[in-house]
């Protein structure tokens, strides 16, 4: 009884308030904190825990986290005696993935019923843990779930390799923000990354079965959920050009033949045995360009029925039209709708499909294929605007833009998938991690009131913790210019640094480090553009995840705006902040991206400093395939009055990245660009504007 009643007793003093909510992304459904009262934190932490393996295992994994957060002040150390300090309890009343977690003056205890409600629990007082940093926590009790059962995050491993390593460390950011799956989109026309025996051609030859098993294995442990995709029959020029007698020479072929749904049932039953513990397999369904429609539902019913010998439910993209009688997909597979356009979410929900939202507009990432463009929304914007009811594209072109979808509330909409799409591993962290972690917190609880301004600070606190759960080496650079996107000018040290007797290993070409890199000794001067890797050693063991940072190296142009502060109407976030169109990079990529920029024009304005004499401003911006920049550019004295003085609000007839704009001198301080978007290549909505010059 004393965990029930302190339980109550803690509840009866209320939820903390916005503003004063405890260091946790997501924050939990209810918390009380015990005013003025701390729990010390011993230094070795005893653990009471049923005797399941598999909850044993995942506080193995727990304690290690803690060791290298703490810096080895703080383990954990099995118990059988009653006064442990962490004691879990198994609940079953308690909903698969809910928690119960309650610090008092000598002990933390935890009420769950399942692994995945362990995960969780153990995901907050990590990031307890790493925030307050003292050795202490307060005492308090939370009470939690989430709102949705499905928060989904999408790796594409059919356009560009990922590794296991990356992998791997995308199961423990999931594991620590509380997303409950990773779909593998294993592939595609470009890639086949599933290493499938039975037809042993397609596969890239890069992650192994026993890789993917292992990877399996390790998600399973943290709570963490692999859906494989099979992507068929859209996107199967891999299938088809490599084993033609099997699975036809056209995506009518592959659909039509029973041959081809032999094979393709082979390779199910290879992706169910190496993934057992997913309760879907996705099977793609979009974009089956020329495929009848009729035989695409064939097709994905046949597949369904399939699957659901092997206990899975089947999940498809938005695809084909709904279709009619015999013909309509079988109403237990469950919609990823994405695009809203051939099959758009509101017909969906009244058809009696489970949905989950996938809307482009704010949760899709690109790291476009190949390296031409990127479109992903701000961290902001993604933390205030996505809803499970709501659907809209990133194309002003679309109707779902302007007119958005919105939805009555239901069960049937069963939560959120983010999709990180064609990408590089380069890019994945520096791009994926600032906008997972909005997502992770809006996907736990879509009614939560929200503040980005005491967000920001709250994931600083987390990230902090997270770091130091799973990545011992510290890597920082001197004199950055945008230290957000990591950007200096001409040269910069790099410093490495991890606590205790380890050695650290290094590399400069994007490499994962080995114990054969190059030994670290002292800081690094670095001229140009490098992804700095850098992994702990202790007796030739690696020591939690290596560390990654990219950092871009800018020749600038001495001018005006040159390091002067921006500010914009419009949100944009790492890598591409607004502080790169001042930086001093004018390389075609090297820029901000600004969204939305229709119907309303997005604003960037430049402070110089002081009032200045002024007589040309150059524009430079993102152009590729003809595409353009559509802006006005402005100046002012005060800030408050501005006068146009110069502007392309029409195509050139053939479009350039820079435009100088003169005009006679004047004294001014401030410089407004008004962007329209880049029209002409991808959406036209992002503004891509790569530096403001001013002489």
């Amino acid at each position: 009884m004393k965990f029930c009643s302190f339980v109550i007793a803690a509840l009866l003093t209320g939820p903390t308030a916005l503003g004063q909510n405890l260091p946790l992304v997501p924050p939990p459904h209810e918390s009380a904190v015990v005013a003025n009262k701390t729990m010390p934190v011993p230094q070795v932490i005893t653990v009471s825990v049923p005797s399941d393996s598999s909850w044993k295992g995942h506080l193995e994994i727990f304690g290690e986290a803690i060791q290298r957060m703490t810096k080895g002040q703080h383990r954990l150390a099995f118990s059988d005696t009653g006064d442990a300090a962490l004691v879990v309890n198994r609940h079953s009343d308690l909903a698969d993935e809910a928690y119960s977690l309650v610090t008092n003056i000598d002990q933390i205890q935890i009420a769950t019923s399942s692994l995945r409600g362990l995960a969780h629990a153990t995901a907050t007082l990590l990031q307890l843990v790493g925030a307050y940093d003292t050795g202490e926590l307060p005492q308090l009790s939370i009470n939690d779930s989430p709102t949705l059962s499905y928060r989904n995050f999408m790796v594409d491993m059919g356009r560009n390799p990922h590794s296991v390593e990356l992998l791997k460390e995308t199961i423990d950011l999931l594991w620590f923000y509380k997303v409950d799956s990773m779909q593998l989109h294993l592939t595609d026309d470009q890639r086949f990354a599933f290493p499938s025996t039975a037809f042993p051609k397609l596969w890239d030859g890069l992650i192994t079965v026993e890789q993917f098993k292992n990877l399996e294995a390790y998600a399973v442990a943290r709570g963490v959920t692999i859906i494989p995709e099979l992507e068929v029959p859209g996107h199967s020029e891999k299938l088809r050009g490599i084993y033609p007698e099997v699975f036809g020479k056209t995506g009518t072929d592959l659909v039509k033949s029973d041959t081809a749904l032999e094979g393709l049932q082979t390779l199910l039953d290879e992706i169910v045995e190496v993934f057992p513990s997913s309760p879907y397999i996705h099977i793609g369904g979009d974009e089956a360009f020329g495929v009848p429609e009729d035989l695409q539902r064939d097709l994905i019913n046949k597949l369904n029925a399939y699957l659901k010998t092997k206990g899975k439910q089947t999940l498809v993209w938005e695809g084909p039209r709904p279709g009619n009688g015999d013909n309509k997909v079988d109403t237990d597979v469950i919609h990823i709708n994405w695009r809203t356009i051939n099959y758009p979410a509101d017909q969906m929900l009244e058809d009696g499909y489970q949905v989950i939202n996938a809307t482009w507009d704010p949760l899709y990432l690109v790291d476009h294929f190949p390296r031409t463009n990127y479109t992903m929304t701000s961290p902001q914007h993604i933390y205030e605007t996505l809803s499970i009811t709501r659907f809209k594209h990133m194309n002003p072109w679309i109707r779902t833009y302007n007119e958005p979808i919105e939805v009555e509330p239901s069960e049937r909409l069963i939560g959120f998938c983010m999709p990180w799409w064609e990408g590089r591993e380069k890019n994945y962290f520096a791009q994926v991690v600032p906008r997972l972690i909005p997502f992770a917190e809006v996907a736990w609880n879509h009614d939560i009131e929200r503040d980005f301004d005491e967000f920001s600070p709250r994931t600083q606190k987390t990230e902090t913790a997270r770091m130091a759960a799973f990545y011992p080496v510290t890597i920082k650079a001197a004199n950055l210019v945008v230290p957000e996107d990591g950007v200096f000018h001409n040269e910069t040290d790099i410093s490495l640094h991890a606590d205790g007797d380890v050695e650290i290993r290094y590399t400069l070409d994007g490499s994962n480090p080995r114990i054969t890199s190059t030994l670290y000794s002292h800081p690094l001067s670095l001229a140009k553009s490098v992804t700095v890797r850098a992994t702990a050693f202790v007796d030739g063991k690696q020591m939690g995840h290596g560390s990654r940072a990219n950092f871009t190296a800018v020749a600038p142009t001495d001018n005006l705006a040159l390091g002067k502060p921006v500010e914009t109407s419009a949100s944009s976030g790492p890598p591409f902040s607004i502080g790169r169109i001042t930086d001093g990079g004018t390389d075609n990529l090297d820029f901000y991206l600004g969204y939305p920029a229709i119907p309303d024009p997005i604003t960037m304005t430049i402070d110089l400093g002081t009032v200045q004499s002024v007589s040309s401003i150059t524009v430079v911006a993102y152009t590729v395939s003809g595409s353009y920049e559509k802006y006005t550019v402005e100046v002012s004295a005060d800030g408050k009055t501005f006068d146009e003085v110069g502007s392309r609000l029409e195509k050139p007839k053939q479009p350039t990245p820079s435009v100088d704009h003169p005009f006679p001198a004047r004294d001014i301080r401030y410089v407004r660009v008004i962007s329209h978007g880049n029209l002409g290549h991808v959406f036209d909505a992002f503004s891509k504007i790569v530096e403001v010059q001013v002489r």
